[in-house]
C-alpha cells in the first residue's frame, strides 16, 4: 500500500479521534448515565411511547391511538428502516445522542473542508469551531436532534458540489448522492430546503465561472449529471418524503382547513404569516454574531454581580442569595424571545472578514452571498420586503416556521471562509499589502463596533420579555438590567481581547517571521477552542443534565395515571386539563393514555379545528362523542393536586345513530356540533349524500355494534342489528379509503366522514364483522422505491470510491479565477 495514502489515513483518523476525545469530555455527564430533561426530549419519548412498545413485540405500527385521539406517526416516531444507506452512520450507536450531534457537526465540517483541499490540521480547526457553536449547543440542549443531524450532512454535500465542479465529476457526484441522502433521511426537511438556496449560488457562481471560461456547455453537462446524482441520493428517501408529503396535506401547515375562519377563505396554501414568522432574528440582536451576551441569555447572576450585592445588603446570607437569583439572567431579551444568541465566534469571525483582502478566487463572494441572503431570511418579519414576498409567491417557503433557522447556513459559511483565511496564511497565497491593509481595515471595523457598546451601550434597550413576572416576584429590575449592561460590556472587551490576540499572532507569521507553523496552528486552534467552549458552556453545561438511566425515567406518572390505569378495557380516552402548557401542548398524558390532547407541530388541521371551535370550549357533546371516559383534573401544572373523574357520558369505540342532520358546508357542520346529541344524531356534508344513499333507519334496542379487537392498525367490531344501520366511529378520520380502508365481512366498503371529524359507515342488517386497517400506500410502496435505490447507491459509492483511491492524485481543489 501506498505509504503517502497510509500517512494522510492516520492523520484523518487522528483527527477524527481527537474529535470523538473533545465531544467525550464536553459531554462527560452523558457517560455517566446522566441525560437532558429538556422539553422537546421528552416529549418526543413521551409521543413515542406506543410506538415503542410495539417495536419490543417486533412490531411496527404507523399509527398513534394516543395523540389527538389518533393520528399518523410519519412525524411522531417514524423509522425508514428500508433505506440501508443510513447503515455508515456507526457513530450513532455507539454514542451517546448529545456526543453524537456535536461529532456529527464537527465530522461534516471536516469532511467538508477536506474535500475543499484543506490540509487536515485547518480541516480539524474548523470542524471544532463549527460543532461548538453556540447556535449549536442551543439545539443540543433543546434535544433539536433531527435538526442537527440534517446540518451536520449539508457542509459535506455543499463541498462534494463544489468538488463536482472543479475536481472530480464522478466522485463529487456520487458524494453528492450521499450527503443529499443522509440530509434528507435525517428528516428536517427545513434545513434541506434552506440548503437548496445555497446551492443554487454555487451553481450561479460555477455558470459564472464558465462563462469566463468559455465552458458553458462544460457546466451544462456537468449539473445535468450533478442532478441525475441528486436523485439518486433523493430516491433512498422515497418512503420518507412521499409518507411526509401526503401527511402534511391534512396537517395545520397545509393552510387546507376548510373552515371559512374570520370570513376569509384561505389564499394560500401553508401556515398563516405570523406562525410562519415566529422565532424571527432581530436586526440589532444580530450583534450577538460577535458579543456573545448582547440580548441576554446564558449568563448568571452570581458573586460579584449589583444584584446578588443588593441580595446580600437586604440581610440574604450567601446561599440565600445565590439560590435566589438561580436562572433569574437566562431570559433572553431577544424580541421574539429566542433562547440565545447566534453567537459565531470573535476569532472565526475576523478570520472571515479578513478573507476578501487575500483570497483570490470566487468563493468569498460565493459565501457571502449566501450569508447576505440567510441573514436577510432570518430577520423574518423583521425585514418584511423581502419574507413577505418570498411566503407568498414562492414555493414551500410558507411551509416553514423559525426564521433564525436560516443562520444554520450563515454559520457553515463563516467556518468554511474562515478557515480558507487560514488556508492562504499557511500556504503563503497572499500578497502581504493587501494583508496589511485587510488586517487593519478588520481589525479597525471590528474595534468600532466593539467600542461602540463599551462606550454607548448602557443608553441601549436591556429589557427582557420575562421582565415584568420577575418585578412581581419582587426582583430589583434596574439593579438586573445593570448587570445585563455589565455582561455585555465584559463580553466586548472578551472580544476584543481574542481579536486582538489573532491580530498578532497573524502580524507575527506575515512580518515578524514567524516560522514554527506548528505553533501558528496551535495558537488558532487554542484561540478558537477556548472562544466557542467558554460561550458554548454558558448555555450547555454540567447544570443540563440530570441523573436518569434513560428519557422514559423522567416522563412522570402519577396517581391520577395509575388509577387510570386500573381499567383495562381496550381503547377508551383521557382529558387531562393538569398539564403546565395546557392539555393541547402536552405529550406527558399520551405516555401513559389515548389521550384526545397531546403535542405535534403538525397537527391534522381537522382537529386543530375541532381544538379552536369545540374542545377548548369544553363542549361535552364534542368530547363525549371523541370516548373520553376520564378526565384528570386539579390545579394546572401540579400533579400532587391532580384527581381522577370518571364521565358517564363517553359514548363508547362505536354507535348506531338514529338521525342524520345534513351540513351544507364545512362551517355548518362545524357549527352544528355546538349543540347536538352524538349519540342519536350524526352530522354530515351534504357531499356524500350519495355514498349515503337511500336509508331508513328503524332504532331497535337490540341493535349493537361493539368493538372486538383493538390494535393502532387495525381495528375489529361485531355488529348485530335487525335493519340496515349507520355507525359513527370514535376514531379520526384520515384518507378515509385511501390510507384507512374498511372491510365488512372482508369485503371492501366505504366509510364516510361524519361529525367534521369522526367515521361513519353503512352496515347492513345481520351479523357482520367490520375491520377498519390502517395501509398507507406511501409507506408500502414507498419502501419497495427506497430498498432498491439506496442498493444501487451503495453499490456505485463503493465502486467510484474503489476507483477513486486506485488513480487518487494530489491536486488543488480551489483554481484561481
Amino acid at each position: 500500500m501506498d505509504n503517502l495514502l497510509v500517512k494522510n489515513s492516520l492523520k484523518h483518523i487522528g483527527s477524527i479521534f481527537l474529535m470523538f476525545v473533545l465531544c467525550v469530555i464536553y459531554f462527560y455527564p452523558e457517560t455517566q448515565g446522566k441525560k437532558i430533561p429538556s422539553h422537546d426530549g421528552v416529549s418526543a419519548v413521551a409521543n413515542s411511547r406506543e410506538y415503542r412498545d410495539f417495536q419490543e413485540k417486533g412490531e411496527t405500527i404507523l399509527w398513534s391511538s394516543r395523540v389527538f385521539s389518533g393520528m399518523p406517526l410519519f412525524q411522531i416516531a417514524y423509522n425508514v428502516k428500508s433505506n440501508l444507506v443510513r447503515k455508515v452512520e456507526l457513530y450513532r450507536k455507539t454514542m451517546g445522542i448529545n456526543m453524537s450531534m456535536m461529532f456529527a457537526l464537527m465530522l461534516g465540517l471536516y469532511i467538508c473542508l477536506s474535500l475543499f483541499g484543506l490540509r487536515y490540521e485547518l480541516s480539524l480547526i474548523g470542524a471544532i469551531g463549527f460543532g461548538l457553536s453556540t447556535w449549536f449547543m442551543l439545539s443540543v440542549e433543546a434535544s433539536h436532534s433531527t435538526k442537527l443531524f440534517t446540518i451536520s450532512y449539508i457542509p459535506p454535500l455543499i463541498a462534494s458540489i463544489y468538488y463536482a465542479y472543479r475536481k472530480q465529476l464522478l466522485l463529487g457526484g456520487i458524494l453528492t448522492s450521499l450527503f443529499l441522502c443522509l440530509a434528507i433521511a435525517a428528516n428536517h426537511i427545513q434545513i434541506v430546503y434552506y440548503s437548496m438556496f445555497f446551492i443554487f449560488i454555487i451553481a450561479v457562481f460555477e455558470f459564472a465561472h464558465c462563462f469566463q471560461t468559455k465552458e458553458i456547455s462544460g457546466f451544462f453537462k456537468k449539473s445535468a449529471i450533478l442532478v441525475a446524482f441528486g436523485i439518486l441520493g433523493i430516491l433512498p428517501n422515497t418512503t420518507l418524503l412521499w409518507t411526509t408529503y401526503d401527511y402534511a396535506e391534512e396537517t395545520t401547515r397545509s393552510g387546507n382547513s376548510e373552515l371559512n375562519k374570520g370570513g376569509e377563505e384561505a389564499k394560500s396554501k401553508g401556515a398563516g404569516f405570523d406562525y410562519s414568522m415566529r422565532w424571527s432574528y432581530g436586526k440589532e440582536e444580530s450583534f450577538n454574531f460577535l458579543i456573545p451576551g448582547f440580548g441576554g441569555g446564558g449568563l448568571t447572576l452570581d458573586e460579584g454581580t449589583a444584584t446578588y450585592e443588593e441580595f446580600r445588603q437586604k440581610g440574604m446570607n450567601k446561599n440565600q442569595a445565590l439560590n435566589s437569583l438561580k436562572g433569574v439572567y437566562n431570559y433572553y431579551a431577544g424580541p421574539d424571545g429566542n433562547t440565545g444568541p447566534t453567537y459565531l465566534g470573535a476569532v472565526l469571525l475576523f478570520l472571515f472578514l479578513l478573507l476578501f483582502f487575500i483570497e483570490k478566487s470566487k468563493i468569498k463572494w460565493m459565501l457571502l452571498s449566501v450569508i447576505i441572503l440567510t441573514v436577510m431570511f432570518s430577520w423574518g418579519k423583521n425585514f418584511l420586503i423581502l419574507n413577505e414576498f418570498f411566503f407568498n409567491h414562492f414555493p414551500m417557503f410558507n411551509k416553514f416556521r423559525t426564521p433564525s433557522m436560516w443562520l444554520s447556513m450563515t454559520i457553515i459559511c463563516v467556518s468554511i471562509g474562515a478557515m480558507f483565511t487560514l488556508k492562504n496564511l499557511f500556504e503563503g497565497t497572499y500578497d502581504k499589502d493587501k494583508l496589511k491593509k485587510g488586517l487593519f481595515a478588520v481589525g479597525g471595523f471590528l474595534g468600532v463596533i466593539l467600542l461602540y457598546f463599551l462606550l454607548m451601550g448602557s443608553g441601549m434597550d436591556f429589557t427582557s420579555l420575562a421582565d415584568a413576572n420577575l418585578e412581581k416576584a419582587g426582583f430589583p429590575i434596574d439593579t438586573i438590567i445593570q448587570d445585563r449592561i455589565d455582561a455585555v460590556q465584559s463580553d466586548v472587551i472578551r472580544s476584543f481581547i481574542l481579536i486582538a490576540l489573532a491580530f498578532g499572532t497573524i502580524w507575527l507569521m506575515a512580518f515578524k517571521n514567524l516560522k514554527n507553523t506548528s505553533l501558528a496552528f496551535l495558537i488558532f486552534g487554542v484561540l478558537i477552542l477556548v472562544d466557542m467552549w467558554s460561550v458554548g458552556k454558558r448555555f450547555m453545561n454540567e447544570d443540563d443534565f440530570a441523573k436518569h438511566k434513560n428519557y422514559d425515567n423522567m416522563v412522570p406518572t402519577t396517581t391520577a395515571d395509575n388509577q387510570v390505569k386500573v381499567d383495562t378495557d381496550a381503547s377508551y380516552r383521557v382529558f387531562n386539563v393538569t398539564g403546565q402548557s395546557g392539555p393541547f401542548n402536552d405529550a406527558i398524558t399520551s405516555y401513559h393514555h389515548q389521550s384526545i390532547g397531546g403535542y405535534s407541530s403538525v397537527k391534522l388541521y381537522r382537529y386543530q379545528d375541532l381544538i379552536e371551535n369545540q374542545l377548548s370550549k369544553n363542549n361535552m357533546n364534542v368530547i363525549n362523542m371523541l370516548n373520553t371516559k376520564y378526565f384528570i383534573t386539579g390545579q394546572q401544572g401540579q400533579a400532587s393536586t391532580e384527581m381522577v373523574q370518571q364521565n358517564p357520558g363517553a359514548l363508547g369505540n362505536c354507535w348506531f345513530i338514529n338521525e342524520i342532520q345534513w351540513a351544507k358546508n364545512a362551517d355548518e357542520e362545524m357549527a352544528a356540533l355546538t349543540d347536538f346529541n352524538p349519540s342519536t344524531t350524526v352530522i354530515i356534508d351534504e357531499r356524500f349524500k350519495n355514498q349515503v344513499g337511500s336509508l331508513n333507519i328503524t332504532p331497535n334496542p337490540q341493535n349493537k355494534i361493539e368493538l372486538t379487537s383493538f390494535h393502532p392498525d387495525k381495528m375489529g367490531y361485531t355488529s348485530n342489528s335487525t335493519g340496515e344501520q349507520f355507525a359513527v366511529f370514535s376514531e379520526v378520520w384520515y384518507k378515509g379509503n385511501k390510507d384507512w380502508k374498511v372491510t365488512i365481512d372482508g369485503k371492501e366498503a366505504e366509510m364516510i366522514r361524519v361529525n367534521y371529524l369522526l367515521r361513519g359507515l353503512k352496515i347492513p342488517a345481520g351479523n357482520h364483522k367490520v375491520e377498519f386497517t390502517f395501509h398507507p400506500t406511501a409507506h408500502y410502496t414507498g419502501n419497495i422505491i427506497t430498498t432498491a435505490s439506496s442498493i444501487l447507491l451503495i453499490l456505485l459509492l463503493l465502486g467510484l470510491l474503489g476507483l477513486h483511491f486506485k488513480n487518487s492524485k494530489n491536486k488543488e481543489l480551489v483554481q484561481e479565477d
